[in-house]
């Protein structure tokens, strides 16, 4: 990593590595050499050699796997060089005394000391499946010639973004011998390496004598990636590497289902077939023939079937697009071999559920007319993973060609198999066709989705759980229309639970649905799905699931999914109108009888204990939908979302009534909950830059042109700002505020400027906020007026709690400017921001007891605008040129920079100067506070610029200040860290780290308030 990182230290670095070798090398040819034939036993040797061996063996394999990944580092030559030395190292004589070695230290006897630990790191090892001995290191040998290969067919940025194989396969126009210039001699050591190679493992040598699965394993990896070596050589080039003899090993390979149930290695196998069908064209046609044939009768399991059904996928579409259906349509014939099977499911729906079918049989009307394959299975257990598997490879090579017409195809095809093999491959034909719906067209969804609503039906009735959890992908259609709770009196209890498992059953499939849908744009094309999800939340409050309820917690992961991205439960086409939709939505008088109404009633109660009186005097259709809407925002609540809940004051119906202050309660509920969750900080949503953007939009709603949403708003930001005050002391959530001030401001000022000239919506990119207003001025101006006198008492709140990180931020704000409004142009929100940060926070004790004299108002607006006026001075400094360390003296504080860079040595950097002042301060040598300050302001002028971690200017910026620890350096130095901060909040954790270190240091030094003159002053009193 230094020689990449540093290209002036390569050679010194290439020198150290290769004198490692060396080294290596000529340990290895003076020490022991044991065969297992031989009658000299391992155990004979002194320990000292053993321990040496195993030493050495476990530092090459560091080496390896280091340089395998940073293999660029060397050149053509330096490479080549590296594998004749690895070469002339790994002897087949080094790997048995290897194996001899790690074989004794095993079966040692635990009360020989020197050994217990290398007997303690074997296990672990083991443990992790890497178990110690010559197939790890022939491994990690191996690996190192793949990569090695791979850079004489790519450039390491080409390597670095794609896959070997990707970039092989994928590129049309790729060409290996314009990627980068090659050696044919390194060519030739890799090829024969890896010929070698394969010799031993087809023969075995006597470190091949494998004791466990995971030796096999690493046995199997090292064919893999032997395999992959002598593959890039063809592909570099095929006079060096025969391709003949590589389509031999892959027959020979593809045939032992021994070998082909590793996955590694039948991944490499069928993604070279791959290559070799793209590199040679003829190969393609019997490759096409013999894949379905090893998909069905192989056996193979995982994902192994994916990676054959992409391969042959690719391998037809280069026959042509003909191939494709031909091969599906082969696929296909073999589940209809196996019709004669157990029926056990009705298909007298499928053909009124696949809607697409006679069309795509009438667009593709050719079969196949290749021979059929047979099924050679003894067992019922094979029978379902052989179907299993063409089922898989149908629907991968479907997905595989992204084509809407071949997906509908495949479809059309699966669907028609239901019910005429067996129950298993039912369950693997409805699994596997979710997947196809998402690259399918919306009239293949559709039927989809009506065939798994008939299934899950069927499937509740039965009790057949097995079928239930197979239904893939349904809608929000379904869950609409499962069940109806009916008015009369005796509605079965039986009934109901029934349709509400029929509901749940749907809810898995529906999470993963939307969950991978572009929300955003799904919601805003088609007003009709937001109607539908709003009406399945009310069908299941209507059948009684919530988050008490034994389903409702049995699937509270997937409520909580759809919550997240369902869309508030008001029709916002009604806010405008004097009809709520609540008294219009049939869905929500689903079970509306005197015994279901009295049930519901009382299910809300126990949850809002507080409006008991307002919850009775409520019709059914209002109950359902706060229960609803309790149940959608609690679960978005308990995900990290707080702010959906004030789209619901803008339904009619909560105008100054009981529902109003239902839905009040439930919006302090939601806060309560994501409070609760937030200060407990599980997860990343939890923090505070996640919480500051909630209240930022909480803000937003402060400015609400409907009163009542200002108020809900204005009350959930004073409990986020209470019981989290950090939220505020973010640029999100404080810029925000002070951004809407100037909103609210200039909105006011446009009924004296423009008033024929009515504006509406205002928005800051800055800010990044955005206002609708109402056309009433006296509106605005009391919403300006009392987000004013909030933003006042929510600003000092954390004032009084964090000075110095909310003035840091203010005068950040301040610090950037509109150059459109810098003349005869008010902003409040500047304004605002220099008036907080002139006050005295409540806990400057110091300050506060200053007695006032006269009517003089005594505040910090000097102190303020002076470390203002200082960090504008770093803050736009001159800019670095591109390569910081090429420029000379950039830290100095000589007047005439360029007199001074001209007598100074090229090779000094700005990180030099820093650690001058600090050599000063270490030797207690005097160091003047101008000195002090400018140096270290420049220092924090390239912080507030960089990019990159800059962890030796970071460390002298925050080192400096505590080596010399006077109050002066401490306060010089506490500014500009906050001022770096909120400049560049990057840097935040690195600073924070190193205040911490620093803090601890002076704590061992007794220094400051740790001081043991401290001490015994305090024993004395």
């Amino acid at each position: 990593m230094i020689g990449i990182k540093h290209p002036s230290l390569h050679d010194a670095a290439f020198n150290h590595t290769h004198e490692y070798l060396q080294s290596c090398l000529r340990a290895i040819n003076a020490g022991p050499v044991v065969h297992y034939e031989q009658d000299i036993s391992v155990n004979e040797l002194p320990v000292r050699e053993r321990l040496g061996i195993a030493t050495m063996t476990v530092s090459l394999l560091g080496f390896l796997d280091a340089a395998s990944v940073h293999l660029h580092f060397y050149t053509v030559s330096e490479r080549l060089e590296l594998v004749r030395l690895l070469q002339q190292a790994l002897t087949e004589r080094f790997m048995v005394s290897i194996e001899g070695v790690f074989s004794s230290i095993r079966t040692a006897d635990i009360a020989m000391k020197r050994f217990a630990i290398w007997k303690l790191w074997t296990k672990r090892y083991a443990a992790s499946g890497r178990p110690l001995g010559a197939m790890l290191l022939q491994c990690g040998y191996m690996k190192l010639l793949v990569s090695c290969s791979a850079l004489q067919i790519a450039t390491q940025e080409e390597l670095g973004k794609y896959d070997i194989f990707n970039l092989t396969v994928q590129e049309d126009e790729f060409k290996p011998q314009q990627q980068q210039g090659h050696s044919s001699a390194l060519l030739e050591v890799l090829s024969d390496t890896a010929a070698e190679e394969m010799r031993l493992l087809e023969d075995g040598a006597d470190y091949l004598q494998l004791g466990s699965a995971w030796q096999q394993r690493l046995a199997f990896a090292v064919k893999a990636h032997t395999l992959n070596t002598f593959l890039n050589c063809m592909v570099a080039n095929e006079d060096i590497a025969d391709s003949d003899t590589l389509i031999s090993w892959l027959e020979d390979t593809i045939t032992d289902p021994v070998q082909m149930a590793d996955e590694n290695l039948a991944s490499m196998i069928l993604r070279s077939m791959a290559v070799v069908a793209k590199l040679f064209p003829t190969m393609a046609s019997s490759l096409s023939r013999s894949l379905p044939r090893f998909i069905v009768q192989s056996g193979i399991k995982g994902d192994t079937v994916t990676v054959a059904a992409r391969t042959l996928a690719y391998i037809l579409n280069l026959l042509s697009p003909d191939a494709v259906i031909t091969g599906l349509y082969s696929l296909g014939n073999i589940l209809s071999a196996g019709s004669n099977g157990e029926r056990t499911m009705s298909t007298s729906g499928i053909p009124n559920g696949v809607a697409s079918t006679a069309r795509q049989d009438a667009q593709f009307s050719h079969h196949s007319s290749g021979s059929a394959i047979s099924l050679d299975i003894s067992s019922d257990d094979e029978s379902g993973a052989a179907y299993g598997n063409v089922v898989r490879a149908i629907v991968g090579i479907a997905t595989s060609c992204k084509d809407e017409k071949i997906t509908a195809l495949a479809q059309s095809m699966l669907l028609q198999k239901l019910g005429k093999v067996g129950l298993s491959v039912d369950i693997h034909i409805i699994t596997e066709a979710a997947v196809l719906a998402q690259s399918g067209g919306q009239l293949e969804l559709k039927s989809l989705l009506k065939l798994y609503s008939r299934i899950s039906h069927e499937g509740a009735v039965q009790g057949n759980s097995t079928l239930l959890g197979a239904v893939g992908s349904p809608g929000e259609k379904s869950i609409v229309s499962k069940g109806d709770v009916h008015e009369s009196d005796n509605t079965h209890q039986r009934d109901v639970e029934l349709a509400a498992r029929e509901i749940i059953e749907l809810l898995p499939p529906l999470a993963i649905l939307v969950s991978v849908l572009d929300q955003d744009s799904y919601l805003r094309q088609d007003i009709n799905i937001r109607r539908l999800y709003r009406e399945a939340w009310f069908n299941i409050v209507v059948h009684g699931i919530s988050t008490t309820s034994g389903l409702g917690q049995q699937y509270s992961n997937e409520l909580r999914i759809f919550a997240i991205h369902s869309p508030p439960l008001v029709a916002e086409d009604r806010t405008e109108q004097f009809e709520s939709e609540i008294e219009l939505n049939t869905v929500l008088r689903r079970g509306m009888n005197p015994p279901h109404t009295t049930e519901q009633k009382k299910r809300l109660i126990s949850i809002l204990t507080k409006c008991e009186s307002d919850i009775r005097s409520l019709s059914y259709p209002k109950v359902i939908f706060l229960s609803a809407a309790y149940l959608v925002e609690i679960l978005r609540a308990d995900a990290g979302e707080c702010t959906q809940i004030l789209p619901y004051f803008l339904d009619p119906s909560l105008n100054g009534s009981a529902m109003e202050n239902c839905m009040v309660m439930i919006a302090d509920e939601v806060m309560d909950v994501y409070l609760s969750n937030t200060l407990r900080g599980h997860h990343e949503i939890n923090s505070a830059p996640h919480v500051a953007k909630q209240l930022a939009l909480m803000f937003t709603g402060c400015c609400h042109r409907i009163a009542r949403v200002q108020q809900v708003a204005a009350s959930c930001a004073d409990n986020i700002i209470l019981r989290m005050p950090s939220s505020l002391c973010q640029r999100a959530s404080l810029f925000a505020l002070l951004e809407l001030l100037s909103i609210m401001w200039t909105s006011c000022l446009d009924a004296e400027l423009d008033e024929y000239d009515w504006k509406s919506s205002y928005t800051s990119a800055r800010g990044n906020v955005s206002v609708d207003l109402s056309d009433d001025y006296s509106l605005r101006k009391s919403t300006l007026n009392a987000l004013y006198r909030k933003a006042k008492a929510w600003v000092m709140t954390v004032i009084n709690i964090a000075p110095l990180d909310v003035k840091g931020l203010l005068q950040t704000y301040l610090s950037e400017y509109d150059d459109n409004g810098a003349y005869g142009h008010v902003a409040l929100g500047r304004s605002f921001a220099l008036e907080m940060g002139a006050t005295i926070p409540a806990t400057d004790q110091k300050l506060g007891a200053i007695d006032r004299h006269g009517d003089c108002n005594i505040n910090t607006v000097s102190d303020f605008i002076a470390q203002y006026s200082t960090r504008q001075e770093y803050r736009y400094a001159d800019t670095l040129p591109e390569n910081e360390q090429t420029h000379v003296g950039f830290l100095r504080t000589d007047q005439d920079h360029e007199t001074s860079t001209s007598h100074r040595s090229k090779s000094e950097s700005d990180q030099e100067a820093l650690a001058r002042l600090a050599h000063k301060a270490e030797q207690k040598d005097p160091v003047s506070e101008g000195e002090l300050r400018d140096i270290l302001r420049r220092a924090a002028a390239l912080l507030c610029k960089a990019d990159a971690d800059q962890c030796g200017i970071v460390r002298h910026l925050i080192e400096i200040p505590f080596t010399i620890f006077t109050k002066q350096s401490i306060k010089i130095g506490i500014s500009l860290w906050l001022g770096v901060i909120n400049e560049n909040p990057t840097m935040e954790p690195r600073i924070l780290t190193e205040i911490a270190q620093n803090w601890e240091t002076t704590v061992h030094a007794n220094a400051g308030v740790f001081s043991e003159k401290l001490r015994q002053v305090a024993c004395s009193i």
